[in-house]
């Protein structure tokens, strides 16, 4: 009953988001409220679940971001004093699902034992079944145009693919070896990942400031480990190998949108993110079978006897898919520095949030860690724009 609720909510609240056509009218009938996991391990997360018992369901709040703005205006809404009403509902859901993921992500890992478990074929799911998703909302009518891609684009978009499993499989296995926490605060650290691959690797020179702002970030990550209770250098080393994952991805993305006529091709960013998701879980398969293939029997029987695995697996794979393709359309409405303030406010709250919900240490020199290296990477993301006005008045 719990995985129908599940389901249920996480679907509507997708379809809501993605699915429904510029000015499409929308009826609400009824509110639903549930929470998204199996049983959590401790009395905080059951009030927290308890809490959330008898809210009205996100279906509303995605059936509003659903419509774009000359819709809504339309309809006679729209911004409220110059406020982008849908803009703020992506930006709510796009942290709520970011929230909700890391949450699922983790009870699932933690049901079949961690990084002893079956890291590698539930992060492989998660991107098969957000594939499921997407595919079913090319079939359903007026949801989604289809993509023309030929099979020489999706040949091009084949390292962009590989970098993005690569980049979802080892935070996964960061996740499953230490604390959330702990993880996304060296996953914040990205930007010196970045950095480096950009100026040496790809040519694309960073100003002096940024190099500036890295040991800032780096400097942040050294402290918020020194006191770390889970602390794991498998989870140190997964995490930094998710970052140079990303890091590559960001910039073969650059590449591969170049590609004359890609972008009418494919049609939408979703369409794009789906064909990555696609894409990615096939390159994920010889991983999993090279590297839990041996019990992929014991895996199977644990989906089917164990609700806390299969529950929170798939409702982690829905959050996952659509958190980040909510991300995608809502930085594509803002500028730059409203961005960094964006990815700064969501780190922020999803490390000090998924921490006292799982109960993971926040000493105090963790939080200084944390808020030193997420303060550095704000920084590293709008100090051109602060030096460069200076450089150009003097």
């Amino acid at each position: 009953m719990k995985l129908n609720i599940t389901l249920s909510l996480a679907l509507a609240g997708a379809c809501s988001a993605f699915a429904l056509a510029p000015g499409s009218t929308v009826r609400n009938t009824a509110a639903v409220g549930t929470t998204a996991f199996d049983k959590p391990q401790s009395a905080f997360v059951n009030q927290h679940h308890q809490r959330h018992q008898h809210r009205p369901s996100t279906a509303l709040s995605a059936t509003a971001a659903a419509s774009s703005s000359d819709a809504i205006q339309t309809r006679g809404g729209g911004a409220l004093g110059g406020i982008d009403v849908p803009l703020l509902i992506y930006f709510a859901l796009w942290y709520v699902g970011n929230y909700y993921y890391n949450i699922s992500n983790k009870l699932a890992l933690k049901a079949t034992g961690g990084a002893a478990g079956f890291p590698m074929t539930i992060s492989a799911l998660q991107l098969g079944i957000g594939s499921l998703y997407g595919i079913f909302l090319w079939l359903a009518p007026d949801a989604r145009d289809k993509p023309k891609v030929t099979m020489d684009d999706l040949i091009k978009m084949l390292p962009v693919a590989f970098c993005y499993a690569g980049a979802h499989s080892a935070s996964v296995f960061s996740f499953s070896a230490g604390s959330v926490s702990f993880g996304q605060i060296v996953k914040a650290s990205e930007p010196a990942f970045a950095a480096v691959l950009s100026q040496f690797v790809y040519n694309k020179p960073v100003s002096k400031a940024k190099w500036l702002c890295l040991p800032i970030v780096i400097g942040g990550v050294i402290l918020a480990s020194v006191n770390e209770l889970d602390f794991a250098v498998s989870a140190l080393v997964s995490a930094c190998i998710a970052n140079m994952f990303a890091a590559v991805r960001g910039n073969e993305n650059k590449k591969l949108m170049e590609t004359e006529g890609l972008k009418d091709r494919i049609g939408s960013v979703g369409n794009q993110f789906c064909i990555t998701s696609i894409l990615g879980f096939l390159l994920s398969i010889p991983f999993v079978l090279a590297k839990e293939g041996g019990k992929l029997g014991a895996f199977v029987d644990a989906f089917k006897t164990v609700p806390a695995l299969r529950n929170n697996m798939i409702a982690s794979a829905l959050f996952f898919y659509g958190y980040n393709e909510l991300s995608t359309m809502t930085l594509k409405k803002t500028n730059a520095v409203t961005q960094s303030v964006a990815n700064t406010a969501k780190r922020v709250i999803v490390i000090v949030g998924v921490a006292l919900v799982l109960g993971e240490s926040l000493d105090f020199m963790k939080l200084l860690g944390c808020g030193i290296g997420i303060g550095g990477v704000f920084l590293y993301s709008i100090i051109d724009n602060i030096v460069k006005p200076k450089a150009e008045t003097a």
